[in-house]
């Protein structure tokens, strides 16, 4: 996720060089909006545990607006979503790749959906569950008292639907006196797909966003019969 953040930082600077003359804004027919916000699951598998304010989601898309009159419009675009799951201190998702050591071997690439206590360390220092995906955000927005370019205060409504890219875990732990650090890619028995519905409002290029997702993280249940959905709240910021 550091580039991630490098790339946001890099953003803010030409956008605040942009506006005070330093640099001209390339015309574009669209621009960028960044989503920075947290990610809940509506509930934890087995005795995964969950670290709110470490679980992030940031989303970079390239939209576009049509205005359809002087105070409603259409917005849609396509990006990146980014979430991370901070999954606590002791327990994490495993693979059938890995055998009770957290050592991996190569038998096959069929991921279970259980939950497994990682024996050898102690604590985790860090343990994520850390997603891509191709995510194609619609909505309709509403001016109250009007707009031109799509400035001013607004209220807007739509749906977003994903495609899950890639997935990985990340491990950081204290190993017989010595520091380890893995990192482990798979299905992890995600769902390939996302969708749900999204709510935003605000003034200008700042926005405050609520996205509920309605489909599972996981194709199937786990054992204690749970498969949450998430939510992700945050601020946007649009224009550069």
């Amino acid at each position: 996720m550091r580039y991630v953040y490098g790339v946001l930082f890099t953003l803010l600077v030409i956008g605040a060089s942009a506006q005070d003359g330093g640099l001209k804004r390339p015309d574009l027919p669209g621009e960028l909006m960044v989503d920075v916000g947290f990610n809940v699951w509506s509930s934890m598998p087995g005795d995964l545990e969950r670290k709110t304010w470490r679980s992030k989601s940031i989303g970079l898309y390239y939209a576009k607006r049509k205005a359809l009159n002087g105070k409603l419009s259409f917005n849609y675009g396509i990006g990146l979503g980014l979430e991370k799951m901070s999954l606590g201190d002791t327990v994490t998702l495993a693979s059938n790749l890995l055998d009770n050591n957290g050592t991996a071997n190569n038998q096959d690439d069929d991921f279970i959906r259980s939950v497994a206590i990682i024996t050898n360390p102690e604590n985790f220092d860090k343990n994520r569950l850390a997603m891509t995906y191709l995510d194609l955000p619609v909505e309709f927005r509403f001016h109250p008292f009007g707009t031109e370019d799509g400035e001013g205060l607004f209220i807007g409504a739509g749906g977003i639907v994903g495609i899950r890219l890639n997935a990985h875990t990340k491990w950081k732990y204290e190993n017989n006196g010595e520091t380890t650090r893995e990192k482990v890619s798979g299905k992890f028995n995600l769902n390939s797909f996302r969708y749900g519905y999204q709510i935003r409002g605000g003034f200008r290029g700042v926005h405050f966003f609520y996205k509920r997702y309605l489909s599972n993280v996981f194709n199937d249940e786990f054992e204690d019969g749970s498969n949450p959905v998430m939510t992700t709240i945050g601020i946007n910021v649009t224009g550069f």
